[in-house]
Order: C-alpha cells, then structure tokens, then sequence
C-alpha cells in the first residue's frame, strides 16, 4: 500500500464559464516532477491530469475538477511565490493586456513572457503549448486557460524583435 502523502494547500478562487466562483485550496505536492522544490500552481494547471482536487472552503466539499473546464484560478498576494510559479523561469518582458473570457468576463494584467528576444511579442507567447498562462493583476496573479479565452487585448506595441546572429 503507498504511503500517504502530506500535501500543500494553496487558498485560490477557480472560475468556471458561466458558473459562480469556488474559493477553497488546491493541493500541490512537495515535490516538483521538473524542477528543485515543490510543485507550484503552474505545473498542475499545466500537467497532463485531467481532473485536479479541490477542497471547496464553503462546505469542505473535495471535488474533482476537470482541468480544461477551469477559465481561470486567482491567486492571492498572500500566497508564496515558489506556489505560484517556478524561479527558474527568466521573464524576459512585460506586455500589459486585457484578456475578454467567453463568458464576457475580462481581466487585466501584466502578461510575463518567458521568450528569447527574437520572440517577443504577446501572440507568440500565448501561441506556446501550455494550456494556462499567468497574469499579474491587482488581485495577484490569475492563471488563465487559453481555450476559454475569446479576444485579448495588448495595449502597446511590441518592440521589434532583435535579430538573431
């Protein structure tokens, strides 16, 4: 039989299209399958699993979400950063956007690209495989499943890329 595993619970607020907000915790595991530390909310909500447990605040409920119905997952400020993402990605810019979810919600942030200077623009950041992505928002930061959003909007011009050698 496996031994049990103690897990760290992170407090966010999950958004579903069209539904009303859960608040409660996701439980990330004390060790990263990619990197030194423990799993952070971006390697879940970029995993492969389908469904992710949530331990709802309002009644104590456990339930198991599935992943790609999740539009967005708001993060605290309170919450340590190593929860959030990993240090070891390099933001390379920021780009502030306003993101418009099919369900008409928007939220607006600062989008953390993580690419080479030759890739610098919010499209080929977004045109990256991972499923959700991060804003930094007044709120905290918000994960943002891509397949849920319907228009983003940047603000500002993308400076031209430097040429590769």
């Amino acid at each position: 039989m496996p031994n049990y595993v103690e897990k760290i619970r992170v407090p966010v607020r999950v958004g579903e299209s069209a539904r009303p907000a859960h608040v409660g915790f996701f439980c990330l595991s004390p060790v990263a399958n990619w990197h030194e530390g423990p799993e952070n909310l971006n390697d879940l909500l970029n995993s492969e699993v389908r469904v992710v447990p949530f331990h709802r605040h309002e009644d104590g409920a456990m339930l198991l979400l599935t992943r790609m119905n999740i539009a967005h997952v708001t993060v605290g400020p309170e919450v340590e950063p190593q929860f959030v993402r990993s240090r070891i990605i390099a933001v390379t810019r920021e780009e502030h956007v306003m993101v418009e979810m099919d369900d008409g919600i928007r939220i607006e942030g600062n989008l953390l690209v993580e690419l080479p200077e030759h890739l610098n623009r919010a499209s080929d950041y977004l045109n990256l495989p991972e499923e959700f992505f991060p804003l930094v928002t007044r709120q905290g930061a918000v994960f943002v499943n891509k397949t849920k959003v319907r228009v983003t909007r940047v603000f500002a011009k993308s400076p031209k890329p430097v040429p590769v050698p």
